[in-house]
């Protein structure tokens, strides 16, 4: 019994070691979530802000408070994420405004939304194009704005950037403001329909929105914009507002996070992105969004997961930081058992065979019994074949296995009486033993 608490207590030992070594490898590996985040946002009153204050309100039913920073625009946003002085975890990016090799500490968590570029204007003639706006005075956005960057490559494309063309670093509500009050003569602005901006101009019957003729020729000029349509009729139906379909051109949005935030973020995030950006909207289908589309940055592999299989199902049927736990340590569980499966294996067989191993001698000495008592004993060899077999009976008494072994020592003691009663068929019935 001594032997057998030895080896069970040394079992149970290992198996302590073993979970609290993998314990301390998924903290290691990936600590616990932390229960902040800040998310670089845009301007006051833009899509991106309202964006942001829709993530903060899913986070928060996960206990997670989303801080919020705002921004002049994606150019800022990935200024900041780039930085690692400042703390930013998440941000609003356009396609066209990096590169990877800009940003190589940055990952994507997929395409949100388009943001169109909406180009308001005041003329008595219609402008359906941006050559037409040489010699005004055009808002094009603050220094640090994703419009600002996409304004000038676009003028300077058309011929309408250089004087007399005035270019205003008016951005906002400041640039609809000076185009209301006949201070500016066009403003570009970058904005979903969400934006408060875009909607006061569109409203505006003083107020004319671009229908860009030769959208085709951006988009092949310029890799990073997308055409979009604005549907007839999407703004007011009865009143056919717009009066036909409205061609613009449009950046894709990604959510971009820095490369080393936590997997369970990255899936709050990715379950914020399905629940605010998967309806239509004016340029976009029901479930065009979002979407694994790698534009200026690689693609997290938690996002490619998530995007192929959905997200890990322990997250359907326990709460979230019990689920993490748990598939944090299957992440670590895993490779261990890859590595060390063989290594365990070999160990027990070997712990098998050192037991076994005594009960082998046993075997070997009762099969050479077996073969002289099959042979028709003569009746001196009685004797010396009973003492013989007594011995092998109080020597296999006496071995010490562990519990799990016993079966095997029963069937030797059920093997030793088998060969007794062969011998005893020899002998004689009232023989003295």
């Amino acid at each position: 019994m001594v032997e057998f608490l030895s080896h069970r207590g040394l079992l149970a030992l290992i198996g302590l070691l073993i979970v609290a070594l993998c314990f301390a490898i998924g903290y290691i590996v990936l600590p616990p979530p932390p229960s902040t985040l800040t998310l670089s946002t845009g301007v006051e009153g833009g899509a991106y802000a309202l964006f942001g204050e829709r993530y903060r309100e899913i986070l928060s039913r996960e206990k997670v408070h989303l801080h919020l920073l705002a921004s002049s625009g994606s150019v800022e946003n990935l200024r900041r994420l780039s930085d690692r002085s400042i703390r930013v975890d998440a941000g609003f990016v356009q396609d066209g405004t990096g590169s990877r090799a800009e940003a190589k500490s940055l990952v994507s968590l997929g395409a949100i939304c388009y943001t169109p570029l909406w180009v308001f204007y005041r003329s008595p003639d219609v402008l359906d194009d941006l050559s037409k706006l040489k010699g005004k005075k055009i808002a094009i956005g603050a220094e640090g704005s994703g419009v600002r960057r996409f304004a000038k490559d676009l003028l300077r494309a058309s011929d309408a950037a250089d004087p007399p063309t005035t270019l205003l670093d008016l951005q906002g509500a400041a640039a609809n403001k000076a185009l209301l009050q006949g201070e500016a003569d066009a403003v570009m602005i970058l904005g979903t329909e969400d934006n408060s901006l875009v909607k006061e101009l569109l409203y505006t019957p003083s107020i004319k929105l671009m229908n860009f003729r030769r959208a085709e020729a951006y988009v092949r000029l310029f890799p990073s914009l997308s055409r979009v349509m604005l549907p007839a009729g999407i703004l007011a139906l009865s009143k056919e507002l717009p009066a036909e379909d409205v061609h613009l051109l449009a950046a894709t949005t990604s959510l971009v996070v820095r490369k080393d935030l936590h997997p369970a973020l990255i899936y709050l995030l990715l379950d914020a992105a399905v629940e605010i950006h998967s309806s239509a909207g004016w340029v976009n289908r029901r479930g065009e969004f979002p979407a694994a589309k790698e534009l200026d940055f690689p693609s997290s592999t938690y996002a490619e997961r998530f995007y192929k299989s959905g997200r890990p199902f322990l997250f359907d049927y326990l709460p979230f930081r019990a689920a993490i736990i748990i598939d944090r340590l299957v992440i670590v569980l895993l490779p261990i058992a890859f590595l060390f499966g063989p290594v365990i294996y070999i160990v027990t067989t070997i712990y098998g065979w050192r037991n076994r191993r005594k009960l082998y001698r046993w075997y070997r000495e009762l099969k050479e019994l077996e073969m002289q008592v099959t042979e028709s004993p003569q009746p001196e060899e009685w004797e010396r074949l009973r003492t013989r077999l007594d011995r092998i009976e109080a020597s296999i008494n006496n071995i010490r296995v562990p519990l799990a072994f016993f079966p095997d020592v029963y069937r030797l003691k059920d093997d030793v009486n088998l060969v007794r009663g062969k011998l005893a068929r020899f002998i004689p019935a009232g023989t003295a033993p």
